[in-house]
């Protein structure tokens, strides 16, 4: 019996400390910070590995030790994620990102100067044999977009248009015919294939971001007119998710935008579509935020 008890204490003895350990080092886990794209494709999540990294190493003193990418196949499921508190941080063009904004509580937080730009438009056009010189000659022709979630290739030309009283309608084919008091529109997929419907004249103008247009070949822009051009829009902007503690945020916030002045940021922003830096809003942020907002709901209302 005495043999039994001391056996008993002993393992008492043991199991003690070690169930203290346990507790000291469950308290001292490090929690995980998640970043989330939308893609078909899931090899894009290496793209934001080097920025989730890095946030998690710079953000001890917050609680965070490691850093995440979750990638979503639709909207609705990133939705969803930030929604839950499932991913931290989201970071888009203004569209999917006032998508988030709005479908979520999400804050917008920060812009990223994707491709090093700050800002980028929309720009409109036709070719110069084609006789449109302006918005207002759009009416009764037909407009090659890019795709419905995009900004510069969908909620900026379609937003424009509205604003200037015009009633875009979206078409099944591109040889469909348009009444003369709309403006018909179709999707070519992506901002080079809307530049070739326009050249090889499948459309009668398109509308296409301010790089892809500054970009193309003199040949190409010596065939080509600008038709108008729409509001300037930050390249991308960086939500946050609604339930995300201040003090946590205010860590990112600052991490973020220190980034681009060492050299392991810088590294790693260049390889994160070649990202210049990560900034505050030069004017208010409400202010940016109306603007997108403003054209955000224009479009919405279009969809229903």
């Amino acid at each position: 019996m005495f043999r039994k008890v001391v056996t008993t204490i002993a393992l008492i003895g043991i199991l003690i400390p070690l169930w203290g350990c346990q507790n000291q080092s469950e308290s001292q886990a490090k929690e995980v910070i998640v970043l989330g794209d939308i893609a078909l494709n899931p090899s894009r999540k290496q793209r934001f590995q080097g920025v989730a990294d890095y946030l998690a190493a710079n953000l001890g003193q917050a609680g965070i030790g490691q850093g995440e990418v979750k990638i979503a196949s639709d909207k609705e499921t990133m939705a969803q994620w930030i929604k839950a508190g499932v991913v931290d941080l989201y970071m888009d063009s203004p569209y999917p990102a006032m998508y988030m904004v709005n479908q979520t509580g999400a804050k917008v937080i920060l812009r990223r100067w994707k491709k090093g730009v700050a800002e980028y438009s929309t720009i409109f056009f036709a070719r110069q044999d084609s006789g449109l010189k302006s918005l207002e000659d759009l009416k009764g022709k037909m407009l090659a977009l890019e795709i419905p979630f995009s900004s510069s290739g969908y909620m900026f030309p379609l937003s424009h248009l509205m604003k200037a009283g015009m009633n875009p309608v979206e078409k099944g084919e591109a040889n469909h015919q348009v009444p003369k008091n709309q403006v018909g529109y179709v999707f070519a997929g992506d901002d080079l294939n809307t530049v070739r419907w326009v050249l090889s004249k499948n459309v009668d103008a398109g509308a296409t971001d301010s790089e892809t247009f500054a970009g193309l070949s003199e040949s190409q822009r010596s065939q080509l007119v600008v038709l108008a051009e729409t509001n300037k829009f930050p390249r991308q902007v960086v939500v946050a998710a609604p339930d995300m503690d201040p003090k946590v945020l205010e860590e990112v916030k600052e991490v973020l935008m220190k980034m681009h002045k060492n050299k392991e940021g810088q590294e790693i922003l260049q390889k994160f579509k070649k990202t210049a830096k990560f900034d505050q809003f030069p004017q208010e942020p409400k202010a940016a935020l109306a603007q997108m907002e403003e054209y955000y709901e224009l479009v919405q209302a279009g969809d229903k």
